[in-house]
């Protein structure tokens, strides 16, 4: 995968194993077929980022994640979806298996992990005192339709890097990675999406770890 400061699209995907699945059914936000009418909303929870610059330095502090604010149309296990209305409408087909924003969270922490650059990482539940908090907005975590049977998935994420105890931002920047879609499928556009994010927290993991070691 070709690396993109601040802003990229990826040039490959991993491709999720099994028969691709055709993608003819969208359901508006809230709305959807009676019980037992369809087949339940296939689960899904992307990967941490893993392959990283080895530039990158070790840091010997703690790091706290938040979870990443969001609009209310992204703060959900739906996964989003805008079609030639222009508007969020959700896959029918799949869901997240928690909030997008809980599920970024966790895989930050884990893509933090992954690096083996930090001391100790974790959100609010690993209950840490930490010397750094990472504030994160998810800006666009979404599927675009862009033609009849294509279409792009877009990740932003903007963040801030905070020091403790003070409370006091050290920096602020933003990440955002797309992939086109096409032939449009379930498993191609859950592809997008991993791909895409993988991209953004690899951006994110580094410039943290370079932001708080110049501090």
């Amino acid at each position: 995968m070709e690396r993109r400061k601040h802003s990229g699209i990826p040039t490959t995907r991993r491709a999720f194993g099994g028969l691709l699945l055709s993608l003819p059914l969208l359901a508006l936000g809230g709305c959807g077929g009676l019980p037992g009418s369809g087949p339940a909303a296939r689960r899904v929870r992307l990967t941490a980022a893993d392959d990283f610059p080895p530039r990158m330095p070790s840091v010997a502090w703690t790091l706290l994640v938040n979870e990443p604010t969001a609009t209310l149309s992204l703060n959900s296990a739906k996964v989003a979806y805008i079609g030639d209305k222009k508007q969020i409408e959700y896959l029918a087909t799949a869901e997240w298996a928690s909030r997008a924003p809980e599920m970024v969270m966790e895989l930050l922490v884990e893509s933090f992990q992954n690096s083996n650059k930090i001391l100790t990482v974790g959100d609010r539940r690993a209950r840490i005192r930490p010397d750094f908090e990472l504030d994160t907005r998810l800006s666009d975590f979404q599927y675009e339709e862009t033609a009849a049977n294509a279409g792009v998935v877009r990740v932003k994420l903007e963040t801030t890097l905070v020091k403790r105890p003070q409370r006091s931002p050290l920096a602020s920047l933003s990440f955002e990675s797309s992939a086109e879609v096409s032939p449009r499928s379930l498993d191609n556009i859950l592809a997008a999406f991993d791909e895409s994010l993988r991209d953004v927290m690899e951006q994110t993991v580094e410039w943290t770890l370079q932001t708080g070691a110049s501090a």
